[in-house]
């Protein structure tokens, strides 16, 4: 094709190629250079809105651990590890029930320990059958005493032998001890922190109130929830 044609061509079509060019023109400037720059600028913005929500998050937590009163935790882990400990910690359950027999006036003729029960994967217990002397009229106010004193110990049977002197009778009460192993997931660093709600409040005050309660050489050993390192002191 001549030069001519192609100038005679174009000025008849220019007023058509001009906007179809521009057009095509803008349209790769869009796709190629103008979209990828803007999707990038609004991924940025939203990780920068999301590191700063984080960071808020973060320093409020800290915060809150911060304001914590580190002996009232210890005093409230203490409890809740006395009412239901992580292991089966023998030593603490029998000098809780010798205290507990004692006040409902009862003494201790023998004491076995039975297999244990497991009622899912965290909770499970172990069984205590005692063998006691005293009145039978007390026997409601020891089954009182042991459910609820500051240990979760459940009364799950209780036997009477022929009473001769209602003064000096023998019973045998068998208990299920319960406890649990502490959770290994704490969360992480993203996840909030738990609070206690009222209930579990009440709960805590509750099991201060029992503790205090019992004698003083009973209360110390309560508030550990492994007992002495000797139990033969």
């Amino acid at each position: 094709m001549k030069k001519e044609e192609i100038l005679k061509l174009y000025s008849n079509y220019k007023i058509f190629l001009y906007p179809l060019v521009t057009a095509i023109s803008s349209l790769i400037l869009i796709v190629l250079v103008i979209y990828p720059q803007a999707t990038k600028l609004l991924g940025n913005q939203t990780a920068q809105q999301e590191i700063s929500k984080r960071s808020n998050f973060l320093e409020a937590k800290a915060q809150t651990l911060e304001n914590y009163n580190q002996e009232d935790l210890n005093n409230k882990v203490n409890l809740s590890l006395t009412a239901y400990p992580d292991d089966k910690d023998f030593a603490n359950a029998i000098g809780l029930l010798q205290s507990l027999t004692a006040q409902s006036g009862f003494s201790i003729i023998s004491l076995s320990f039975g297999g244990g029960t497991s009622k899912d994967t965290n909770v499970q217990s172990y069984s205590i059958k005692l063998d006691l002397l005293g009145p039978l009229k007390n026997s409601s106010i020891l089954v009182d005493n042991i459910e609820h004193s500051p240990r979760l110990i459940k009364v799950s049977g209780i036997e009477t032998s022929s009473v001769r002197d209602p003064n000096s009778a023998t019973i045998s009460v068998t208990l299920e001890v319960l406890y649990s192993a502490v959770v290994n997931s704490y969360g992480n660093v993203d996840s909030p922190l738990p609070e206690l709600s009222d209930k579990d409040q009440q709960v805590l005050a509750t099991l201060k109130s029992s503790v205090s309660s019992l004698p003083q050489v009973q209360a110390t050993a309560a508030a550990s929830p492994r007992g002495k390192l000797n139990p033969f002191e």
